[in-house]
């Protein structure tokens, strides 16, 4: 899975909100629960991401591996800048 702008935006923000719902994210970003269920599931496909279910809601957690994308994509940026 490629990640665009906006999906880099939503692994960030998983990121920086571990145990985050699909509502929240939606809330929080302005996009619709539609576009953030589609995400999950490929974000889920490509171990980018876990659900786990928690008094009744599932949280979004990011993997090892989502954390390590987001990490190499700020260090990126970060260099660009430079």
């Amino acid at each position: 899975m490629k990640l665009s702008k906006g999906n880099m935006k939503l692994l960030k923000f998983i990121n920086e909100n571990p145990g985050v719902t699909q509502l929240e994210i939606a809330q929080e970003i302005g996009i619709s629960k539609g576009s953030i269920s589609i995400f999950v599931k490929k974000a889920k496909e490509n171990n980018y991401i876990l659900e786990i279910k928690k008094e009744q809601k599932v949280k979004i957690h990011p993997t090892k591996l989502g954390k390590d994308i987001v990490l190499e994509n700020t260090l990126k940026n970060l260099a660009g800048i430079c």
